[in-house]
């Protein structure tokens, strides 16, 4: 999993360089720095997904609510949470953080976990306790 992680992010970051850029961002960057950037966004969240799923799982609350539902209930609350975790775990990362994900695999281990531990309690409690 983590050598497929770096091997799409390095193929991500090679093909974002090899485009032509024909503008510029609001920010002043080009399009492919953009693009760059929400390439490595969006394989984040994909990690992020992956370690919410892992410790929702994992968690003794959880498992225990789970009980009372299908495999239908559980599967549709699980991609809410994790969902929610997912969209919400990019404002709580810098875009230093990400780089440094993007190429450190024992750094994004804790950048992940700690952008999950922040985010899953709170996505948790607003979908659970509806």
């Amino acid at each position: 999993m983590k050598k497929a992680f770096i091997a799409v992010v390095a193929l991500s970051m090679s093909l974002a360089a090899c485009t032509t850029t024909t503008g510029t961002s609001t920010s002043g960057n080009t399009s492919t720095t953009g693009t760059a950037v929400n390439i490595g966004a969006n394989i984040f969240k994909v990690a992020v997904d992956n370690q919410c799923r892992t410790e929702l799982n994992s968690n003794n609350a959880w498992r225990a609510i789970a009980l009372t539902m299908t495999a239908e209930q559980q599967t549709a609350m699980e991609n809410k949470i994790c969902g929610c975790v997912s969209e919400k775990a990019p404002q709580n990362v810098t875009a230093v953080d990400l780089a440094t994900a993007a190429i450190d695999q024992n750094a994004r281990a804790q950048i992940v976990a700690n952008t999950v531990a922040k985010t899953l309690t709170a996505c948790y409690s607003e979908f659970v306790k509806k």
